[in-house]
């Protein structure tokens, strides 16, 4: 008889993630034009990988700084000032992580104990499920619409703070749903958390990705909500970098100096060749505008073809890579409906999996060739059709 083993109380609070379900699912067919996953579908640009090939010939490939190169934390320091107009001091408030996951889970970490209880605007990508019950602290949702495009109110923020609130995570462009949070919004939000002596988490992976007239505003830019603020950032979707794992992380320096206490006991650094392209990156930020453009062109081919489908609304997504269409006038259970997609040639991730308020929504990522957006929006019209 198998031995029966305990595990850690905690591994029962992290739920496998939906996003990874339906992807699983999805490798059991061969013919599928996939939307399922945010990965960009280009290669590292050359300039990046031709620099990390130089540097590991001339011996970058061992360990670094618990907190990264000190000439990749100057470059962000001095890309921050230039870009988001964080002023931080790339010794003592900056620190380079394996991705922004590993920058999340650090800070959340660090702000957040058992008893605790953790906003989260909803819909929300679910990892940050994981990354708040890893802490014992308990997920308080804030539920967005989208009749606001999904951006959180600062009066629905405010209803849901207690005397236990350790702060809030607060991704701006959106996966799930594309949203950016104006400046003003971001600022009335930012001032009701330091008046209630409550963090801020801010994912910012997606700034270089927004649309039409949307801005994308760096919180963390103000300095005395810098005080009581974690950005984190990533390399990941803007240069095409998701396999290299590489972000970063800005904030306090006594809070910094805690997240590379927990990053020294867990992964020692982000891998050196990482590091070497980051900064390659940095010193070409033409690739993340080609990348921006490409994307802006997808994203107009996908709205278009889901606006000509009965039954569905893509909204209008203002930034990030994906649409977060209202399917509810086709079903009351997105999950089924996203499992019996597959069947019929195309992947998507039903918006229950990133929360309550997801329900009735499909996720597709225009982060794909414009032919396989076409053939994938050509199999989920006929699929609708055939209902």
């Amino acid at each position: 008889m198998p031995y029966a083993f305990e595990f850690a109380d905690r591994m029962a609070r992290m739920p496998q993630s939906g996003i990874r379900e339906i992807f699983d699912a999805a490798q059991a067919y061969d013919d599928l034009a996939d939307l399922s996953i945010g990965e960009p579908d280009f290669t590292t640009p050359e300039p990046i990988a031709t620099a990390v090939a130089d540097a590991i010939g001339d011996g970058a490939s061992g360990y670094t700084q618990t907190v990264g190169r000190s000439d990749l934390r100057a470059a962000i320091a001095a890309k921050l000032a230039d870009a988001n107009g964080i002023r931080a001091d790339p010794e003592t408030e900056v620190m380079v992580t394996p991705g922004a996951m590993g920058a999340l889970f650090a800070a959340t970490q660090v702000v957040a104990d058992a008893g605790d209880e953790v906003l989260l605007p909803e819909p929300y990508w679910s990892n940050y499920h994981g990354h708040v019950a890893n802490t014992g602290a308990d997920l308080v949702t804030v539920p967005t619409t989208a009749a606001d495009e999904f951006v959180p109110r600062p009066e629905a923020i405010a209803d849901r703070i207690t005397d236990d609130t350790a702060g809030l995570i607060l991704n701006t462009p959106n996966n799930p749903t594309g949203a950016v949070v104006p400046p003003s919004t971001l600022q009335e939000i930012g001032d009701l958390l330091v008046e209630h002596d409550a963090w801020v988490i801010l994912d910012e992976t997606y700034e270089d990705l927004v649309y039409d007239d949307a801005t994308h505003h760096s919180l963390a830019s103000d300095d005395a909500l810098f005080e009581r603020s974690i950005t984190v950032h990533s390399f990941s979707k803007s240069y095409a970098m998701t396999g290299w794992r590489v972000g970063y992380a800005t904030g306090p320096a006594d809070v910094i100096e805690r997240m590379r206490v927990l990053q020294e006991h867990t992964v020692s650094c982000a891998a050196e060749p990482a590091q070497v392209a980051a900064m390659a990156a940095l010193d070409h930020p033409e690739v993340a505008s080609e990348i921006h453009d490409a994307f802006a062109r997808r994203r107009t081919l996908i709205l278009d073809r889901l606006a000509d489908i009965p039954g569905v609304d893509p909204g209008t997504p203002r930034g990030a890579f994906y649409v977060f269409a209202d399917v509810s006038a086709l079903t009351d259970d997105t999950r089924e409906f996203a499992k019996q997609l597959l069947p019929a040639g195309v992947a998507a991730i039903p918006g229950s999996v990133f929360g309550d308020a997801g329900e009735g929504f499909l996720r597709f990522s225009y982060a794909n060739d414009e032919t396989v957006i076409r053939d994938a929006m050509d199999r989920f019209e006929r699929a609708v059709e055939t209902r």
